[in-house]
């Protein structure tokens, strides 16, 4: 969001980074402690105080109408922002009150622009004034004492998630019937995060507490185990990392057993309670009773209560627990892209994919639909429709002779139409007050748009720039995928 000039600039630009803004706020309440989503609301905080500030200082071309609402969404953006930066210091239950402020602020924000839009309405700022000394009330009040360890809400995925390069917009830009809002918030910021983010980025925000300190447990009893740990904790972190990609193979399980009945021995010889009581949860998943001709008993929902009961451990003891994402994977990304593009296909699709080791372009080209129906538990029509979109991409891949620059050109310019009539369309349904049809339809027309552009990227090895536009609103995407175009035209 750069320099506005215009009431109705102001209004896109709230639409999009208020979308953004209230998707990282709702993950934040899931993943308290993930720096991803810290950083990704404090940037659309300060984007939208930044574009108050450009009206602000714009006031002589500003109506008599929209003065008095700027001057209160100044006041109310500058707590935003502010209370933003400090999140990441809050105290778990102190954060939880800080989200439903911002999530409240955020409503605000919107309604108040949507006032200022519309010129026949008198502007009420007392709610706003309201919200912003909410706000100012978290600011001025004094840090929690250091939180009990149990209070940690710091959420490691429990479903079998998948490698992809999440696009936020999606999650708000195409209905599908499949559980698509829950779902994406309720399971995909480990998945997204851990395709696209490196080792070193995991590490905590400064200010975030990471103390591993619990009472009834020494600081000397914890190192103890962790070198302990040392020689067993290998096998199993190797098998949840294959299980969380979608594979399984009973000779990982056979070599995870041993390793976690020893653990669990070892804490219970050093009398950490707490632990035991953990590690002798998946020790109770993985010794199940197995039947060799039922494999349904190694399927979905075993692979949750495996993954789920890791993630305790993880969350409990992550010095010796944690285990780093993987790199992203380009097949990974183009694969989840098509499946997006296909009818009836939403995140929770995807997971039963991923899940049922379906993680492959070419494990749709070998087999066959209903085996993919059956593996996965879908329907065989969806299965259907996702072999055929896979296969007439992988036709089109060997069949088209334009150059990759000049197909990424044609479809940045296509984005670019596809922006202007989000645009207009949004500007007729704040003007009106109404839900507008025409901007579903333009918000899905521009996704789709995107989605095919994800995959020129990854076919052009510009995963960097993928990952770097990933948050941005689309008027940033625009410019950077602009630059990158023109940089790879003068490239012989």
């Amino acid at each position: 969001m750069d320099r506005f000039t215009s009431l109705e600039a102001f209004v896109v630009g709230v639409e999009d980074h208020t979308t953004l803004l209230r998707l990282y706020l709702e993950r934040l309440r899931r993943a308290p402690h993930n720096p991803a989503y810290h950083l990704a609301v404090c940037e659309h905080t300060d984007e939208l105080l930044t574009a108050v500030r450009e009206l602000h200082r714009d006031q002589n071309n500003l109506s008599p109408h929209t003065r008095e609402g700027v001057e209160a969404l100044l006041s109310l953006a500058e707590a935003g922002a502010a209370l933003a930066l400090r999140l990441a210091s809050f105290a778990p239950e102190q954060q939880t009150s800080a989200l439903d402020g911002l999530t409240q602020a955020t409503t605000c924000f919107v309604d108040m622009v949507r006032t200022m839009s519309d010129t026949g309405r008198v502007i009420e700022v007392s709610l706003t004034h309201q919200i912003t000394q909410r706000l100012q009330g978290f600011l001025a009040a004094p840090l929690s004492a250091t939180p009990d360890t149990n209070q940690q809400t710091r959420r490691i995925t429990t479903e079998v998630t998948f490698d992809g390069n999440e696009d936020p917009f999606d999650d708000l830009a195409v209905d599908l019937d499949d559980d698509f809002l829950d779902d994406v918030i309720g399971s995909l910021e480990g998945a997204f995060d851990a395709a696209t983010h490196p080792t070193s980025e995991f590490a905590l925000p400064e200010g975030v507490w990471q103390s591993e300190t619990e009472p009834g447990v020494p600081a000397e009893v914890r190192q103890l185990f962790a070198d302990i740990a040392t020689g067993y904790v290998q096998p199993i972190k190797d098998f949840i990392t294959e299980l969380r990609k979608g594979a399984f193979a009973r000779d990982w399980l056979e070599a995870c057993r041993p390793a976690v009945v020893n653990l669990r021995r070892a804490s219970q010889s050093i009398a950490f309670t707490d632990l035991s009581i953990r590690l002798e949860r998946l020790e109770a998943v993985l010794l199940q009773d197995h039947s060799e001709g039922d494999r349904r008993r190694y399927g979905r929902h075993w692979k949750l209560r495996v993954l789920s009961a890791y993630a305790d451990l993880e969350d409990y003891l992550p010095a010796t627990f944690f285990i780093p994402p993987a790199p992203t994977s380009s097949e990974s990304i183009v694969l989840t892209t098509l499946l997006k593009q296909v009818e009836g296909v939403g995140q929770k699709t995807i997971q039963k994919l991923f899940a049922a080791g379906m993680s492959r372009l070419e494990s749709y080209t070998t087999g066959l639909p209903s085996d993919i129906a059956l593996a996965a538990g879908i329907k065989r029509t969806l299965a259907e429709r996702i072999c055929q979109r896979i296969d007439a991409y992988l036709r089109a891949r060997e069949t088209t002779d334009t150059a990759g620059p000049q197909r990424l050109l044609g479809l940045v310019e296509e984005l670019k139409q596809r922006q202007f009539e989000f645009k207009r369309a949004t500007l007729e349904e704040w003007y009106r007050r109404t839900d507008s049809a025409e901007k579903k339809r333009c918000r899905k027309a521009r996704q789709e748009t995107m989605w095919r552009i994800n995959i020129a990227l990854v076919e052009l090895e510009q995963l960097d720039v993928l990952h770097e536009i990933r948050n941005a609103v689309f008027d940033k995407r625009i410019r950077r995928l602009e630059e990158l175009v023109a940089t790879l035209l003068r490239t012989p």
